[in-house]
């Protein structure tokens, strides 16, 4: 009895120093990652300064080659990878719309390696960020200004329809803000509307990224990120059922 007693609290003890250490493991790994991607951020926003005064599409190469050592950071530090599944939906140099679930700040940082040079929606505030929203301006990228109401709604159309006459990808977060892994969240009108003007392919986009780096979560943990793109939904549905079933797929 005395022995079983004592066997039983020393697994008790173990399960308690093996759920610390690998608490600490994960700690370490993402102290690391923050370290290198903030001196990454640092050192190529400094150094390609002179792109602010090139053509864009040299911007273009820096914003992507920026995801893609981040990618490289992600794994080397983190243990951190992704998965694409449905890669034939996925449209490279066509005019489509990618209709993404928004779960962590990965989304916004990898998806535009994956799909390429792509018009994204971003909000005002991020403008504000020094270098970071200094390359979104250069970059034409959609700033959503919710107080201008129907007129930010007149501007976004515009522009949207002229990177689609440049064969640029759209690439929007249709709940408008970052949701919770395996939740169902109504869709914003915008992506209804875009949808309605634009008479152009809807691709949705499911991922899971929310469960290795979630919503304002310092911690950021080993694994695989699956990117599912899906079958496309054609234009000509009415703004109600396109809605509803967009809402049904993420």
């Amino acid at each position: 009895m005395i022995y079983q007693k004592k066997l039983y609290n020393s697994c008790i003890l173990n399960v308690i120093y093996n759920f610390f250490n690998i608490k600490m493991i994960i700690f370490l790994r993402s102290i690391l990652f923050y370290f290198f991607f903030y001196l990454w951020t640092f050192c190529i926003g400094f150094f390609s300064f002179p792109v602010f005064f090139l053509n864009r599409k040299y911007d273009v190469k820096v914003w992507l080659f920026w995801s893609k050592i981040t990618n490289k950071i992600l794994k080397l530090t983190v243990k951190l990878n992704y998965q694409i599944k449905g890669i034939e939906n996925l449209s490279l140099n066509s005019k489509v719309l990618y209709a993404s679930q928004h779960q962590s700040a990965w989304d916004t940082i990898l998806l535009p390696y994956i799909i390429g040079d792509c018009l994204i929606f971003h909000k005002k505030s991020l403008l504000f960020i020094p270098i970071f929203g200094w390359h979104l301006y250069k970059l034409g990228m959609i700033i959503v200004d919710r107080k201008k109401g129907t007129k930010n709604l007149k501007e976004i159309i515009f522009f949207t329809k002229k990177a689609i006459s440049e064969k640029r990808s759209l690439l929007i977060f249709p709940h408008g803000t970052r949701t919770q892994p395996n939740t169902k969240n109504k869709i914003q009108s915008g992506v209804v509307s875009l949808y309605k003007h634009l008479n152009i392919k809807v691709v949705p986009i499911k991922l899971d990224s929310g469960n290795y780096w979630g919503k304002k979560m310092f911690l950021k943990y080993s694994g695989k990120i699956i990117v599912e793109f899906l079958k496309p939904i054609e234009p000509g549905l009415e703004p109600g059922k396109f809605r509803k079933k967009l809402e049904n797929i993420l």
